[in-house]
């Protein structure tokens, strides 16, 4: 008489979501059988726009203050007539305060597209240190710790922003900055601004989780593991000093 062992039970993509926060195990046995990742998206966006919403006066408030002053030391600028000058400088604000009221549409894109790329690089690192993961749910992985990255993160930075008032930043780096995190150390402005601000207590927490996600769902060792997502973090910090060049 043969027995078989009764497969777990399938959990809900809101308790896999959910369970990335507090139970992370859980989560990625979750992910291993059945990749889910719409309500942990669904989560992400929502924690994410509340988060951009809050932080939103203060990214237009430190756009007023710096943008000027960043456009006049343009050559282009500096060509321009005293009037052209200040019709340039009017547009670039009224553009910078469109892009502040509206850039939580940016949101799910962000999302989607970090998990584009991260399932692809972790895709990469599956097949050099032999994993049996696929892309699927390794972009499913990405999404669900997104919770963390994104939208755990954006409503922090959200309670910052309004406890320390929206007069407190005069660049958008000191913005991202004030999450706890090496972006303490920073004086707010310029590539080193950026790339210490992206390496915060949630990022470190997002790449852990990415390790530890991609031996829990595709079977990779541990050491190349943490190697592919601290090089993630890496190129993510790199990408945000890109960005932060002229804050």
């Amino acid at each position: 008489m043969s027995t078989s062992i009764p497969a777990p039970p399938r959990r809900s993509g809101l308790t896999t979501a959910i369970d990335t926060i507090v139970s992370p195990s859980a989560a990625f046995a979750s992910l291993r059988e059945a990749p889910t990742w719409g309500w942990a998206f669904l989560i992400a966006t929502v924690l994410g726009i509340i988060g951009t919403f809050m932080t939103g006066p203060a990214v237009l408030h430190s756009l007023q203050v710096s943008l000027p002053a960043q456009l006049a030391a343009n050559p282009a600028i500096q060509q321009m007539s005293p009037a052209d000058q200040q019709a340039a400088i009017a547009r670039a604000l009224a553009f910078s305060k469109i892009i502040s009221q509206f850039g939580f549409v940016f949101i799910p894109i962000a999302i989607l597209v970090a998990a584009l790329v991260q399932g692809l690089i972790m895709l990469i690192a599956n097949a050099a240190a032999h994993g049996d993961g696929n892309f699927k749910k390794y972009f499913a992985l990405s999404v669900n710790v997104a919770v963390v990255g994104v939208g755990l993160a954006q409503i922090v930075l959200g309670i910052i922003v309004l406890v320390r008032g929206v007069n407190a930043f005069d660049s958008p780096s000191a913005v991202q900055a004030a999450i706890p995190g090496l972006g303490l150390l920073s004086n707010g402005h310029g590539m080193a601004a950026g790339f210490l601000g992206a390496i915060s207590i949630f990022s470190v927490w997002s790449i852990a989780l990415l390790a530890l996600g991609m031996t829990g769902v595709g079977r990779i060792s541990r050491v190349p593991a943490w190697v592919t997502a601290i090089i993630m973090l890496l190129l993510t910090a790199c990408f945000a000093a890109w960005g932060a060049r002229n804050g």
